[in-house]
């Protein structure tokens, strides 16, 4: 499936119930509607095969995430479709998170629907690789330059009522991008690669001393995460060839045939998820060929540190 488009924070008039599914839950929903359509059953029959899942009704609503789900008897199922000990894994550890998943877990007027089910499934990734061309990925942004991109998004509001509201909404929108950062300091956190673009360095967002401090803040994660890694693209590397888009973001789970995504988004306007394996392999052959073009580690943390040094208050 493609071309779902999926409202960035504050886009949506209308706010969405708090009723919904948790998206932790629709993520295990999938994997198991996924794994009995894979051995070929029907509701019925998963049921028969798994007597402790009770009934049809039960299964209908373990599978869209409308009831809560018991994590034995998700395992049990699991187990008797046949699903890898990676996928029971990334199941449990799914159940786990919802008991204690942080206030985007569930669409708001901050966040919508699509996106949070977007973290959900960033929060159970193996890997997340992201490619920004003219902007610092938000998993790495501090909140001086991430509330500079929203109040300028805000001033751009063509009447005062609709600044003012986008306004309200921006410390609340902070500590939603801030939160989810913490997903990089889980014991289980995903492994994490970003491209960052030679011009995000160039842009003066906020001034220079927002832009300063956040590229020592890149600098430092480069240096001190073992689990976050951070390729510069110098100009010269962009020339050589257009990426398919210039922020895509491409999210694995610990079972890389299943839940795979690609998230495409145009700043503070709209996204668009892609879970169609079709989709999925061009942009990741296209995030692929932008790594090798990538400077090293060691060659990228010297063009931040050269950066960091031609700004000035």
């Amino acid at each position: 499936m493609s071309g779902q488009l999926v409202p960035l924070p504050g886009r949506q008039e209308k706010k969405t119930s708090r009723s919904a599914p948790h998206p932790l839950a629709r993520t295990v929903g999938a994997l198991l509607r996924h794994h009995r359509e894979l051995k070929g059953w029907t509701q019925r029959d998963g049921v028969v095969a798994v007597p402790v899942m009770g009934s049809v009704p039960t299964l209908s609503r373990y599978e869209t995430g409308k009831q809560d789900q018991d994590p034995e008897r998700v395992d049990a199922f699991l187990q008797a479709c046949g699903a890898s000990s990676a996928v029971r894994e990334e199941a449990a550890q799914c159940l786990r998170r919802i008991k204690y998943s942080p206030a985007w877990a569930n669409p708001s007027d901050v966040v919508s629907e699509p996106l949070s089910g977007l973290f959900a499934m960033e929060a159970t990734s193996k890997s997340i690789r992201t490619y920004q061309e003219n902007g610092i990925p938000g998993m790495l942004q501090t909140r001086g330059y991430a509330k500079a991109l929203m109040s300028d998004f805000s001033r751009a509001q063509p009447d005062e009522e609709r600044q003012r509201r986008y306004s309200a909404l921006i410390d609340r929108r902070l500590d939603t991008r801030l939160q989810r950062q913490t997903l990089l300091d889980d014991d289980h956190a995903p492994e994490y690669e970003a491209l960052i673009g030679e011009p995000a360095l160039m842009m003066e967002v906020g001034g220079p001393a927002v832009l300063r401090e956040q590229l020592r803040h890149v600098y430092s994660l480069s240096e001190n995460r073992p689990n976050i890694h951070i390729r510069v693209l110098l100009g010269k590397a962009l020339s050589q060839g257009s990426a398919l888009h210039t922020s895509m973001t491409l999210i694995t789970p610990h079972d890389g045939a299943v839940s795979r995504a690609v998230y495409l988004e145009t700043r503070n306007r709209s996204g668009e998820l892609l879970v169609e394996d079709e989709d999925i392999e061009m942009f990741q052959a296209s995030l692929d060929d932008l790594w090798t073009r990538a400077l090293d580690k060691g060659e990228s943390m010297k063009v931040l540190e050269h950066y960091i040094n031609q700004l000035h208050d």
